[in-house]
């Protein structure tokens, strides 16, 4: 015998849904300087980015024209922003502490509309229209954008991106174009959840992955060759750890492969294999992660002030001198020279 409907069941799930579009609603939000006096507008422009995006400081190019919109949504423990701003400078300090969204997270950066002048890990280049790149919101860079421009930032923790990602350092600062390849449904899914995401019926978090399945194509690690075997990978993820681990502790001066091989409850000899199989040693990734993360403090206008001796120590070098060598074997360059070549051009 069929059994009626308890009204008390369907008042529940209107409540849920209720509940579930407040919710929503608190995930998508807008603003714009319309209407707003211009000092006012750009004072509340730069405080939404250094609280919002990550840590940086915002130049605006033209403040007697200030034009600027933003639109935010939450997918899952993604934030997708869309922006429509002026020609202006972002200078992300990498400053630890400081407010943002998701600590250590990931920035996608898509550029619907103009040229991004960038400058990251002491590399210079440009993010076209139509292209897009994935920054580290733990380190320095610099955006310059001469003319107004429209874009897409997906911000996203690490810890997320690295399921999709393993190895997400490498694809740092490299451009890839959605006209082509797996960038072409990335940047096509990007544009949709921009214009239609408050209208899709699909559970949010179900979109998330769906962006990182394409991300893992888009950047060509789901095209790699069959999975390895559940032992190799196994030795793979503590390889992994182990560079992560120097990655987030390379300012530390006692940091040692003892310390790290305790802590991860293996030997050190077996750390070493474990690198040694991927090509490289605790030493060569320590001191590497160092200079590279001293390189974008030379390049930091903020740090200029800064003596070379006191970024080699805030770096991990106790010798100044032992850093100067090291710095100018990698990168062909003293550090002083290398501070003079990425000078803010007049």
């Amino acid at each position: 015998m069929a059994q009626g409907c308890d009204p008390c069941d369907n008042r529940l799930v209107t409540e849920r849904d209720r509940t579930k579009r407040d919710r929503q609603a608190e995930d998508d939000r807008e603003w714009s300087s319309s209407g707003l006096a211009m000092r006012d507008a750009i004072d509340q422009w730069r405080h939404w980015a250094a609280s919002t995006i990550a840590p940086i400081e915002v130049t605006v190019f033209d403040p007697d024209s200030f034009a600027a919109r933003w639109v935010s949504h939450g997918i899952g423990q993604l934030r997708l922003l869309q922006l429509h701003a002026p020609a202006q400078r972002v200078t992300h300090t990498g400053a630890e502490g400081a407010a943002m969204r998701a600590t250590p997270s990931i920035q996608l950066v898509y550029s619907q509309q103009g040229a991004m002048k960038t400058l990251m890990g002491g590399k210079r280049f440009t993010l076209e229209t139509g292209q897009f790149v994935l920054l580290d919101n733990t380190r320095f860079y610099q955006m310059e954008m001469e003319t107004e421009h429209h874009a897409l930032d997906l911000m996203m923790p690490q810890s997320w991106v690295e399921k999709y990602l393993p190895d997400v350092g490498i694809h740092l600062g490299r451009p890839i174009d959605t006209r082509e390849g797996w960038g072409a449904p990335l940047g096509a899914l990007l544009e949709c959840l921009a214009s239609r995401l408050k209208a899709s019926t699909l559970p949010r978090s179900l979109i998330a992955e769906q962006i990182g399945n394409l991300l893992a194509l888009a950047t060509g690690v789901l095209e790699a060759n069959d999975s390895p075997p559940p032992r190799n990978r196994h030795r793979g993820q503590l390889a992994r750890l182990i560079l992560r681990r120097i990655e987030t502790d390379y300012a530390d001066p006692d940091l040692t492969p003892d310390r790290v091989a305790a802590d991860c409850g293996i030997s050190r000899s077996y750390l070493q294999t474990l690198l040694a199989a991927s090509g490289t040693s605790f030493v060569q990734e320590l001191n590497a992660t160092r200079l590279e993360r001293a390189g974008d403090m030379l390049s930091d206008p903020r740090a200029r002030a800064l003596p070379i001796a006191e970024i080699a120590y805030r770096n991990g070098f106790l010798d100044p001198g032992y850093f100067s060598r090291l710095f100018r074997k990698r990168f062909g360059i003293t550090p002083r020279e290398w501070r003079a070549g990425h000078a803010p051009q007049s």
